[in-house]
């Protein structure tokens, strides 16, 4: 047959060239990034509140604080059955399909008996790649097995036997059209649940079989590629290559040992150890150099010099697509084979190379001669013992390793036809098969989460609790942890959960999902300070950790070691309630910080949580646009579950701007409409009217909220009941409190209780006739806030002199006493400086 000419296989160069070129771009991102599907560890938000200090009001003895809700978010991992990948089993399955009428294109172009051997070999691969599970014409019949032969291997024989000149490109074209005709074929007439997703699962056999193919073929290219290099550098060259070889060798057969005992289970290696998927790259670079010696020496190839080349690329390509496949679809049994296979491989092939080197070239090795271009001429006896016992060399080795690879076969291929149940909904399935691909193989950990995810989802609660304790005995890992607390949680059995998650913490030190979620469990069970301790020192770990570390700390009102959060919304939203927890106000920078991310977040807790820490403060600005803006998200659909609380949220922006009268007003109506909340609302009112001294409106809301079940009665309660003339009701709640009952209502502060019921001149006279310095400048000071627009000059003049030298504002005070005219706003305008800033 006559040999093809290299411009004519130019198109399958050029074509596996961007196969490996695109191949190695996906394989390193997913080895370095692993940006896929398993395990699908997300975090979840949930809000606490802390009472933060608004504004208080003092009168003598008697101090009115009001104190407002901010939320606090923590947030915990959960364990989220695996998402679905079925666009990357589109895109695999599309590659291999090109990859592999590549491959069948070059195999038309064999020599006869390299062609028969490849030829069996396609048979055997697409007979182990399950496609009868299309079931055509019966379950398991072999009819899609024929049909997709005759589609593959018919166009490949025609090009072989009759069509032996025709270009490449045009036996690419033919054989890609008989692959075609066959799946649409496959496709149309398979009943079963979407076949072309069944197919593209499937394909992974395949290459898995080109891949591992490919690293046997290569299975001393990395010892040859690199002597193949060192022979160049050294020719004419008097030096001892022997040496250089034999160091290398050592040097990456210890290598080679090491990664052996990692896959055993070793522990404690005195050499560090990587993933031998790593090893592939370098593997992939030193062959090239090995497989052009062997092409350029050999006399008896089985095709052309070109053909070979772009089979050794398309090879490469191959492997490194699995790679990226393996990583997307979390296979770990068809992952661990490769690695086994790949170290086993290695070590068997090139401890035999470094034999059959040694023995055969040593006598002129450091001569000076190039030794690299003899090394495969004659294509010897000596080189067909070293594959032989490279063979042999691996066949130990599987012993040794216990024929492990056997359970990950097996195994892998459970996990390939459990990913399309999965994907297709047939849960049931699905988790049959996942269970039974766990049991042959262990270190499969997608396997048993997804098999307990789909228990959970066809209500087999019990089931599912008794593999993931199954895993936590013979295999645990923190996926499986997390969602067994989750669901521990649910039946409230929190001291169970916390066994799980601190033995999780022995097995996997220091990792962030176990410990938050630990911390979090410590405080749902009132151990503050292990809980403290634990966010304490893992705060830096991530931003998470960081942030539930803050809202911790205001919860627990500790001191708040960390000067500033993290920049993400959940970290600003803490991070304000814990400055306002501390009676400061946050920077304006963090304020606006938090409204800008507020203006993109999609989340309505979040939304709700971050507006609401951001309006609980003293802003005499108008509120209206922003009561309407959040009026409006009240209404909208997606706040349903958070429109009392946007409507809180408004009322409290009212309160900062000082309109009383409306949030007085708006706070009855949210008690009214929100019975359960009523006890809270109604004490909420009666502060703020106390605090504008209507203590008698004050007291009753407070009795209505007694009625409703409020329990935190403290000191100014009780003082602010007697004076709103409920003093049968606080003697009552006194007896109930004896702690609460600090402050003792004096006759001078009796005098406060009736103040707003009074008359300005009644007032005044009420304000001579008392005998404290003390009570004398704050009723003063009330008299001038509440009604100095119903006293004379005079009387405004006299209580000027009272308050002189007692306010730090002495300049405001004197302008507004020498023209106390209310209808002049500049004169208005000097009360709030008197008032606001009286001496201490």
């Amino acid at each position: 047959m006559p040999q093809p000419q290299a411009n004519q296989i130019r198109f399958a160069q050029l074509l596996a060239l961007l196969f490996l070129l695109s191949g190695g771009f996906f394989a390193l991102f997913s080895l370095f990034f692993s940006p896929w599907a398993f395990p699908n560890i997300q975090s979840a938000a949930f809000l606490d509140t802390i009472a933060v200090p608004f504004n208080s009001v003092e009168i003598g003895e008697l101090k009115i604080p009001i104190y407002l809700d901010n939320y606090l978010v923590f947030q915990d991992f959960h364990s989220l059955p695996v998402r679905f990948t079925i666009w990357e089993s589109y895109l695999f399955g599309g590659i291999v399909l090109l990859i592999s009428v590549t491959v069948l294109s070059l195999v038309s172009e064999f020599k006869k008996f390299a062609f028969l051997g490849a030829g069996v070999a396609w048979i055997f691969l697409l007979t182990l790649s399950n496609v009868n599970g299309l079931n055509i014409g019966g379950p398991s019949a072999n009819v899609s097995l024929i049909i997709l032969l005759s589609g593959s291997v018919l166009p490949t024989v025609f090009f072989h036997i009759w069509a032996t000149g025709v270009k490449f490109w045009v036996r690419w074209i033919v054989v890609l059209a008989g692959f075609l005709v066959a799946l649409y074929t496959l496709i149309q007439l398979s009943p079963i649940a979407n076949p072309s997703l069944y197919l593209s699962e499937q394909s992974l056999i395949i290459g898995l079989g080109l891949g591992i193919s490919w690293i046997f073929w290569q299975g001393h290219g990395m010892l040859s590629g690199v002597f193949v290099l060192l022979s160049k550098a050294n020719e004419n060259l008097s030096t001892k290559v022997s040496a250089q070889v034999l160091m290398l060798g050592v040097l990456y057969f210890l290598l080679l040992v090491f990664q052996l005992l990692a896959l055993r289970g070793e522990v404690n290696l005195p050499f560090p150890t990587f993933s031998p998927l790593y090893l592939l790259f370098p593997l992939g670079l030193f062959s090239w150099f090995s497989i052009r010696e062997k092409i350029t020496q050999g006399t008896n190839l089985a095709a052309s010099a070109s053909t070979l080349q772009a089979l050794f690329i398309l090879g490469f390509a191959t492997i490194l697509w699995v790679v990226w496949k393996l990583e997307v679809s979390a296979n770990q049994p068809a992952k661990e084979l490769i690695k086994h296979l790949l170290v086993y491989s290695q070590i068997g092939f090139s401890l035999f190379f470094f034999i059959y080197l040694m023995s055969n070239f040593l006598g002129v090795m450091n001569s000076g001669k190039g030794v690299h271009r003899i090394m495969y001429k004659p294509y010897s006896l000596p080189y067909y013992h070293l594959r032989i016992g490279g063979v042999i060399a691996m066949l130990v080795i599987t012993i040794y390793m216990e024929a492990m690879v056997a359970a990950q076969a097996n195994s892998l291929t459970n996990n390939i036809l459990g990913d399309y149940y999965y994907q297709t909904g047939q849960k049931l399935e699905a988790s049959i098969l996942y269970e039974n691909s766990w049991d042959r193989y262990r270190y499969n950990p997608k396997a048993k989460n997804l098999t307990a995810h789909l228990l959970f989802q066809l209500n087999q609660p019990t089931l599912a609790k008794e593999h993931l304790e199954q895993s936590f005995a013979e295999a645990p890992q923190v996926d499986n942890i997390l969602l067994v607390s989750e669901r521990l949680q649910r039946e409230n059995k929190y001291f169970e959960a916390i066994y799980y998650l601190e033995n999780g913490l022995k097995r996997f030190p220091g990792n962030v999902y176990l410990v938050n979620n630990l911390a979090l469990f410590y405080t749902l069970t009132q151990r503050y300070e292990d809980a403290a301790l634990l966010l304490k020192n893992h705060s830096g770990d991530s931003k998470i950790t960081a942030s539930n570390w803050t809202a911790l700390q205001s919860k627990l009102g500790l001191e708040s070691e960390t000067a500033s959060g993290g920049d993400d919304l959940i970290s600003q939203i803490n991070q304000i309630a814990a400055t306002r927890k501390k009676g400061d106000r946050p920077e304006k920078s963090i304020l606006e910080s938090l409204r800008k991310q507020l203006a993109k977040e999609s989340s309505p807790m979040l939304i709700h949580a971050g507006y609401r820490n951001l309006v609980t403060e003293i802003n005499s600005e108008d509120p209206s646009s922003e009561i309407q803006f959040l009026d409006s998200l009240a209404k909208e659909e997606l706040f349903l579950d958070f429109t009392m609380q946007l409507q809180e949220t408004a009322i409290l922006r009212s309160l900062g701007a000082g309109r009383i009268n409306e949030v007085v007003k708006n706070l009855n109506g949210l008690a009214f409409r929100n019975p359960g909340d009523a006890a809270y609302y109604l004490n909420l009112t009666g502060l703020i009217q106390a605090q504008q001294l209507d203590f008698q409106k004050a007291s009753k809301d407070f009795v209505v909220a007694d009625e409703k079940g409020f329990k935190a009665i403290e000191p100014h309660h009780l003082a602010i009941l007697e004076l709103g003339g409920f003093a049968e009701k606080a003697a009552e709640l006194a007896l109930i409190n004896p702690e609460k009952t600090s402050i003792i209502v004096s006759e001078d502060l009796t005098l406060f209780g009736t103040f707003n019921q009074q008359l300005p001149e009644n007032l005044f006279e009420t304000w001579k006739s008392i005998s404290s310095p003390d009570y004398q400048v704050e009723f003063a000071e009330r008299l001038l806030s509440h009604k100095a627009h119903g006293l004379t000059k005079n009387q405004l003049a006299e209580l000027g002199k009272a308050l002189a030298g007692k306010v730090n504002a002495e300049n405001e005070l004197q302008t507004f006493l020498q023209n106390p005219d209310w209808s002049d706003s500049q004169s208005l305008g000097l009360l709030p400086a008197i008032l606001d800033f009286r001496k201490s």
